[in-house]
């Protein structure tokens, strides 16, 4: 399933309101509990996160000579 910037903004608003219900488009969702929310949030985020990898890692190595 693809994911949109969009649904993950209607996310975290829902969130940051307190309110369980979204409404992206047509749909509404309405979730049983924040944790639920939370988890769908983070689900999407890491979906879009994969799809525009932005964030680079950096590991320091190092040694005795």
């Amino acid at each position: 399933m693809a994911f949109t910037q969009t649904q993950l903004d209607a996310l975290e608003a829902a969130i940051a309101s307190g309110t369980l219900e979204v409404r992206t488009g047509d749909k509404v969702v309405r979730y049983q509990s924040l944790a639920d929310l939370i988890r769908a949030r983070d689900l999407v985020r890491d979906h879009l996160t994969a799809d525009n990898p932005t964030e680079r890692t950096s590991h320091a190595s190092f040694s005795k000579d």
